[in-house]
């Protein structure tokens, strides 16, 4: 008994595992970008859950939350589009990658310091408590974003 060369199992070339990365990244670009731009839209029609968590903070000046508030939403769905679009994808990479990162250490300062209050994250469309459940999606945000902007495999 003896395999011929149609029986023996044949690996996956090089660039179709490229070819798969580069999908799989593609999606989870547009999984990020839809995020964004879903949040900023939401924020935009009511940011008051926004505004309310940034004053129990009590890090930022009230005076400089309203920027904040202001600039905020803007820069969640202009990195979303871009994103989604595959726009000057290296910019549009790091700024999801440091803003998903920001919103995580603010929802591990929350949790620490017992705050239990909506993030506002999604305007008023979507409750969602600061607590370690939002630690674990905004650290798979970072995570995602840290995937999605590598190059290449090493």
């Amino acid at each position: 008994f003896s395999l011929s060369k149609t029986d023996t199992p044949k690996k996956k070339p090089n660039s179709e595992f490229k070819g798969e990365f580069v999908k799989h990244v593609r999606v989870i670009k547009i999984i990020l970008g839809l995020i964004l731009l879903f949040s900023g839209i939401a924020k935009i029609a009511d940011p008051s859950k926004a505004v309310n968590l940034m004053l129990e903070f009590k890090i930022v000046p009230e005076s400089v939350i309203l920027i904040i508030i202001s600039i905020l939403p803007v820069l969640e769905i202009l990195f979303g589009v871009l994103l989604i679009s595959n726009m000057y994808q290296k910019f549009a990479s790091i700024s999801a990658l440091v803003l998903f990162t920001g919103f995580f250490l603010i929802s591990i300062y929350g949790t620490i310091t017992g705050l239990n209050s909506d993030c506002g994250c999604f305007g008023s469309v979507i409750k969602s408590r600061i607590g370690w459940g939002m630690v674990v999606r905004n650290g798979v945000f970072v995570i995602g974003c840290g995937y999605a902007g590598r190059k290449k495999l090493k």
